[in-house]
């Protein structure tokens, strides 16, 4: 029974490297989990982000299973616009979303409704507010490498690590 509200609560269904992918809304996505947490799925197994800039979104992948049988795996799809990135809190559901939602609030700047907790977790408490590293515009300020020995050819380093082998 409870597969088929999943069914009806899904925009789309989809298979993809054997597993069952249900597409739904963010206000739907509670009910959804609450779904899945009654067909017997009682284990969230990964939280994932995907940013898709083209789309101007964040799209959420929550894989799930059942301990009675962990090869079970179906997965809970939804996407969140980079204008309003935010998505309700499972963590009351499956208490392991807790620090999952932590970590793609402060990787991707999403922000989980109703998570009581949203500090860093990651990333210094310092950190500037508006840049999440894992957002495919995040720049990192490359500076030069130089050292001061200068490199050895690869087959000196070959032959010196054989006298040191042997």
């Amino acid at each position: 029974m409870a597969l088929e509200e999943l069914e009806r609560l899904a925009r789309r269904v989809e298979e993809r490297e054997g597993i069952r992918v249900y597409i739904v809304e963010p206000g739907v996505l509670r009910d959804a989990a609450l779904a899945l947490l009654d067909a017997g799925y009682d284990m969230l197994l990964s939280l994932s982000g995907v940013d898709e800039p083209k789309r101007s979104r964040i799209r959420l992948v929550y894989h799930f299973a059942r301990s009675s049988s962990p090869g079970d795996v179906v997965a809970l799809e939804t996407a969140v616009s980079y204008e309003r990135p935010m998505a309700p809190s499972i963590h009351d559901i499956y208490p392991a979303a807790q620090l999952q939602e932590r970590e793609e609030h402060e990787m991707l700047g999403v922000v989980f409704e109703d998570n009581p907790d949203l500090r860093h977790l990651l990333l210094p408490e310092d950190w500037p507010h508006g840049v999440h590293p894992l957002r495919k515009s995040f720049r990192v300020a490359e500076e030069p490498f130089t050292s001061p020995t200068p490199s050895k050819p690869l087959e000196e380093l070959k032959k010196k690590l054989g006298e040191e082998a042997g």
